[in-house]
């Protein structure tokens, strides 16, 4: 800004610190700076923490297991061991992996989502693909809509499952 205007802008908007001196300000910038630095720090999750939460969900995702098991079961025990085998200080750094059920159904979410997407991608770059349709019922005598695509990829008949749906009565 211009300093004209900008000494307006300061009497006009600011008439409690227009009596301040210079020194004054660079002490408010300075604990800006600070406050923004430390914001950033609690807020942010280091990128080993993220990709250990997400190892964890591949985990529990492949074993079946309910999403509460991260932060019930999984980081309780990396916690303890942790504690017994490094120390207290290793701990906070495991404490910065989120396991909680929603971080892992979100995470679960996240890496189906780009499954998907890099499935359709491969099919329509796919010269020529099939797709097979099944109905079926499940234990619960629901009906499921099965759909599994097959392609050619790198001279190799890749087959994947694009979708499993409940048909609605």
């Amino acid at each position: 800004m211009v300093p004209s205007k900008l000494k307006r802008h300061l009497y006009s908007s600011h008439p409690s610190c227009a009596n301040k001196d210079k020194q004054y300000f660079k002490r408010c910038l300075e604990q800006n700076k600070k406050q923004k630095k430390f914001m950033k720090s609690a807020v942010t999750v280091s990128e080993k923490a993220l990709e250990a939460s997400y190892h964890v969900a591949i985990l529990i995702a492949r074993q079946k297991k309910p999403h509460t098991v991260g932060e019930t079961l999984i980081k309780a025990a990396c916690i303890e061991i942790v504690r017994l085998m490094l120390g207290l200080n290793e701990v906070k750094e495991v404490n910065k992996v989120s396991l909680s059920a929603d971080t892992v159904k979100r995470r679960i979410h996240d890496m189906s989502s780009d499954i998907l997407g890099t499935l359709i991608k491969k099919l329509l770059s796919a010269e020529k693909f099939a797709l097979q349709i099944n109905e079926t019922t499940d234990i619960k005598n629901k009906a499921q809509l099965i759909a599994i695509v097959r392609f050619v990829e790198e001279d190799f008949i890749k087959e994947h499952y694009l979708f499993c749906k409940e048909v609605p009565e």
